[in-house]
């Protein structure tokens, strides 16, 4: 989810929660700078998927699509302090989506894991925060909308290929057939423009459940 709140919110909640932080909060695994450094330098052009030797069944992911989707869970992973945020967060939002809201929900397939995919590696390090998860003040907004837009405003032949990736990944790590892969691309935009208009802070971040 991505979503608008109060400015001054979104510049004392880390202070809020810091109490929460424990020792070991955001270790990560001995492998995810290697990973990191992977995807980073032509990963992200690897094979993530193969087709099937019957041509109407679906993609079948590669181990390297499995590498990756365990590098997006690992990235941010679950703590007391982070959970207690985006519960905070979630108290913040709108109610309902719309001009500050989006949601994207899907069984299994991670949506912010099929964006980065999509965008690539050098479009996904322009967007905001840690490979989907953000909280930004108000400033930090509109110092960080022109390259978001730089990444999410695509050419007819960059938005074609980005809709294909985001559309495999949803398909072949889920069961999400029906995902709207194009408001993947366009309502975070959205979000964020309609926060650096009103002069709000914004967050986004996913919850399992």
């Amino acid at each position: 989810m991505v979503g608008a709140i109060p400015d001054e919110e979104a510049r004392t909640l880390p202070d809020r929660y810091i109490h929460l932080v424990q020792p070991g909060d955001g270790e990560r695994p001995p492998d995810f700078g290697e990973t990191l450094a992977w995807w980073s330098n032509g990963g992200d052009q690897e094979p993530f998927f193969e087709h099937p030797a019957d041509p109407s069944g679906p993609l079948i992911p590669t181990p390297t699509a499995r590498r990756f989707a365990d590098f997006i869970d690992d990235a941010n992973a679950p703590t007391e302090a982070t959970e207690a945020m985006r519960d905070a967060s979630m108290t913040l939002m709108p109610e309902t989506e719309g001009a500050g809201l989006f949601v994207a929900t899907a069984r299994k397939a991670n949506p912010a894991a099929a964006l980065c995919y999509g965008l690539g590696a050098e479009r996904s390090a322009v967007y905001p925060g840690w490979f989907g998860d953000f909280l930004l003040s108000a400033e930090e907004v509109r110092t960080a909308l022109p390259r978001v837009e730089e990444a999410l405003l695509l050419s007819t032949t960059q938005r074609s290929e980005v809709l294909s990736r985001i559309t495999a990944w949803m398909t072949a790590m889920g069961d999400a057939p029906d995902f709207d892969a194009a408001e993947l691309i366009d309502a975070p935009l959205r979000v964020l423009q309609f926060v650096a208009e009103t002069g709000s802070g914004a967050t986004a971040f996913s919850r399992w459940y």
